[in-house]
């Protein structure tokens, strides 16, 4: 959460892997993290007109239709508790689960595993949120423990003080999840299962060859760089302070995510999905074409030709800001500039920094050859042979 608004005094600390036993890395290509994120993407897209997302609105207007079509009640149970545009909603994140399921971890299997997942840790991915006390883990199985003893009418010293660090808004939910811990994974994983019958069944042909091309590509790109190049490359513009207990990071490649990122902490676990490099038909056609700019070239300066992404790298060519700085300066909501965000890290122009603490202070920075960037690429666009571009 970034609600400090003073400006940082010391300049972003990088990160060195090297230092003590570097984190397992492992590169998986696995759908059910698309399935996760698909439902995510068209929770956050169904409520507002900002598309963010390269699967775009057709895909996520036809999604919610087949969905409701099957049960009308499965988008707001599970908006409800992964999070949309409600106050009350949580904003769970669940793609941490997905690498503690034992192989084969495909979407059924993990929904199957759901179902025996003890009881406190379901609770507890649900209940993890951005902004919680460091003492929330031991909040959390404290006030479980309460509830076999306590009534939802009169909770006890745990429950409260776990309930007063989530906005008031949602502090009705997340009771029902302590209260009712199974009730609740029924109708979640109940409500899940609808999602993958009725919609993302049909994706997984598509989706598997895409993700396991991506996955290979990333393997041989470990292979060939040092460790602290693969890194600052896949983390595609984020900065993520390395905390004390991380000892694996998962790299998930997604096509729903394109081309933001979505990452988890979880139990000495970093979970990173980062958008393929899939290549749609348009832009397979115009590789075809000699004369026609790269897929990356194309991204970079279209993002530039927004008024409000050209604000946006102004305010930060003078200092690193938080979100809030930012929406507050240009007097926009924040879920705009978070929008415009997005295009920006994804084209390579802003770095995302985060703590990573349970306080989530993330703020952002220029990149600092984005102008030296934007005249060699039209440099070389325009002035070199067809072919030989890089």
């Amino acid at each position: 959460m970034d609600n400090r608004s003073e400006p940082r005094v010391n300049a972003p600390r990088a990160v060195d892997l090297r230092r003590g036993r570097a984190p397992e890395i492992e590169i998986v290509d696995c759908v059910t993290y698309d399935f996760v994120l698909s439902l995510h993407v068209t929770l956050v897209a169904s409520h507002t007109d900002l598309h963010e997302f390269d699967i775009g609105p057709e895909w996520v207007a036809q999604a919610r239709a087949r969905c409701d079509q099957a049960d009308p009640r499965v988008l707001d149970t599970l908006g409800l508790y992964l999070g949309d545009d409600r106050p009350s909603s949580l904003q769970a994140t669940v793609i941490s689960l997905i690498g503690q399921c034992p192989a084969p971890n495909d979407p059924l299997h993990f929904l199957d595993w759901l179902v025996a997942l003890p009881a406190a840790d379901f609770a507890e991915a649900l209940l993890d949120q951005e902004g919680l006390s460091a003492e929330w883990p031991t909040l959390l199985h404290a006030a479980l423990e309460e509830h076999t003893t306590t009534t939802p009418e009169t909770p006890g010293p745990a429950t409260q003080r776990l309930l007063a660090d989530y906005p008031r808004e949602a502090r009705p939910v997340a009771q029902r999840v302590l209260t009712d811990v199974e009730g609740v994974r029924a109708e979640f994983i109940s409500a899940l299962r609808v999602w993958y019958e009725a919609v993302f069944a049909a994706e997984v042909a598509r989706l598997a060859p895409l993700l396991r091309r991506e996955a290979e590509a990333m393997e041989r790109r470990r292979a060939e760089t040092p460790l602290d190049v693969f890194m600052e490359r896949e983390m595609r513009g984020v900065e993520w302070q390395r905390p004390r207990g991380l000892r694996r990071y998962i790299f998930a490649p997604s096509v729903f995510c394109r081309p933001a990122v979505f990452y988890h902490f979880w139990r000495g676990t970093l979970t990173f999905c980062a958008p393929t490099t899939v290549a749609t038909p348009a832009v397979e056609q115009q590789r075809a074409d000699p004369n026609a700019p790269d897929e990356e070239m194309l991204r970079f300066f279209q993002t530039l030709g927004d008024e409000t992404r050209l604000r946006i790298l102004r305010l930060l060519a003078q200092r690193e800001m938080y979100l809030t700085e930012l929406a507050d300066r240009l007097g926009l909501k924040k879920a705009t500039i978070k929008h415009h965000m997005v295009r920006l890290r994804a084209a390579g122009m802003v770095t995302l920094h985060d703590r990573s603490d349970r306080e989530r202070k993330t703020y952002y920075t220029l990149r600092p050859d984005v102008a030296r960037r934007a005249s060699l690429s039209l440099d070389t666009f325009l002035y070199s042979k067809p072919g030989r571009r890089m």
